[in-house]
């Protein structure tokens, strides 16, 4: 039997996202997978977009870091808390690179199918996102 969910979301998490090799997710990412409510979901599915999120993500940051906080994992399901550690270098919210260490934290929902991840529901603290880089006095 091939890894549990929760191994394969750890192994994604750290070869994708942190960058240790992204061509994991040729193997663990379902070629139907979507993510709920980006916009980059509407153009790319499956491996592609799986490796486009981590790739955009580090061009706004660099010196990207993800670390799994907590991981609830029942029947095809896993639920992570995770945290988000980077460098400000890309355009964001509309506002210029500031070079500032950011800090996102984020909750998700994952759905698996035949061991491979297939679905993602994310909800991320954009609002104090935004803070940090200065957005929020854009707004007002």
């Amino acid at each position: 039997m091939g890894d549990t969910n929760r191994q394969v979301i750890e192994r994604l998490y750290e070869d994708v996202w942190n960058g240790k090799n992204p061509n994991t997710a040729e193997e663990l990412v379902h070629d139907a997978y979507v993510i709920h409510d980006r916009e980059l979901a509407e153009e790319l599915q499956g491996p592609d977009l799986y490796n486009a999120l981590a790739s955009s993500t580090r061009e706004l940051f660099s010196n990207l870091s993800f670390t799994i906080e907590d991981v609830v994992a029942a029947d095809d399901e896993v639920a992570l808390r995770w945290t988000m550690v980077g460098t400000h270098e890309g355009r964001l919210f509309g506002v210029e690179p500031t070079g500032e260490r950011v800090e996102l934290a984020a909750i998700e929902i994952n759905r698996f199918e035949d061991g491979q991840l297939i679905e993602t529901w994310t909800q991320s603290d954009q609002l104090g996102l935004m803070g940090q880089v200065g957005a929020l006095s854009e707004i007002n």
